[in-house]
This record gives C-alpha cells, structure tokens and sequence, in this order.
C-alpha cells in the first residue's frame, strides 16, 4: 500500500510539472483561484489553457503561438493562467481535447469563447478578438 501511494504522488507531481513548466516558460500564472482573483481585480479578461502532460500540441501552442512575439503582444492586457488537466479549475470546464483555451469575463464568470486544440497564431487571435467582442464589464 505504502509503494501504490508513493507511486499515486510521483505521478500526480509529474502530472503537475508540465502545466507548471509551460506557466514558468510562458511566465503566466499557475494557480487559477490567484489569476481570476487577479483578474476580476484588474477587469482584465482571462484566459485559461489547460493541457495535459505529454501532450505535443500543448508544447506546440506553447513552443510556437504563445511565444511568438506578436501573440504575446496581444495578450499582454489579459490575465493569463495554466493548469494541468487534474487540476480542480479543469473539472469545472470539463475540457475534450487538449490544450484547451477559454477566455472569461472574471466579473460574470462567463465563457466568452473557447478554443479546442492548438491554434495558430491567426486563431488563436481570431478567438482572442471574439472574446474582446463579447466582454460586458458590469460598472
């Protein structure tokens, strides 16, 4: 028994790296009770990536669309958060494909839009403009 939960908290923690390398490299955060504290706070939009560990489109999006230098131009204004698919935040959403984007307006909890899978840089715009389109801040 001793040996399974060993085992159960060496995977979890692997699990918990990959989202946690990716928020470290993209320098975006990792807890996502902190970031929609934050965000709500600033009235900035969120936007939520969550990724499973292994996964090459994760590290692709992150690798290439998320670091290119015009992307992160445009999503300098956001609050942005990465969590792994165990992570509590990702029960909520209940992602499909990974890496999952969702855009929300933290004032209304509301998704303002969602993006299934890597995206490249022009849609991952397109969804970033759509989002900006739909947020309502309440005065």
């Amino acid at each position: 028994m001793k040996y399974i939960m060993i085992l159960l908290l060496t995977l979890t923690s692997l699990f918990a790296n990959e989202a946690t390398e990716l928020a470290d490299k993209l320098g975006y955060l990792k807890s996502y009770d902190k970031a929609f504290l934050s965000a709500k706070k600033e009235k900035k939009l969120m936007m939520l990536i969550i990724v499973e560990d292994g996964c090459h489109w994760c590290e692709k999006l992150a690798n290439t669309t998320l670091s290119n230098k015009d992307v992160q131009s445009k999503l300098q204004t956001l609050t942005k958060v990465i969590v792994g698919k165990e992570d509590d935040a990702a029960f909520n959403y209940e992602p499909h494909f990974f890496p999952m984007i969702y855009f929300i307006n933290p004032q209304t909890h509301k998704v303002l839009d969602t993006a299934y899978g890597y995206q490249k840089k022009e849609g991952l715009l397109k969804h970033l403009q759509k989002a900006k389109e739909n947020m309502k801040w309440k005065k």
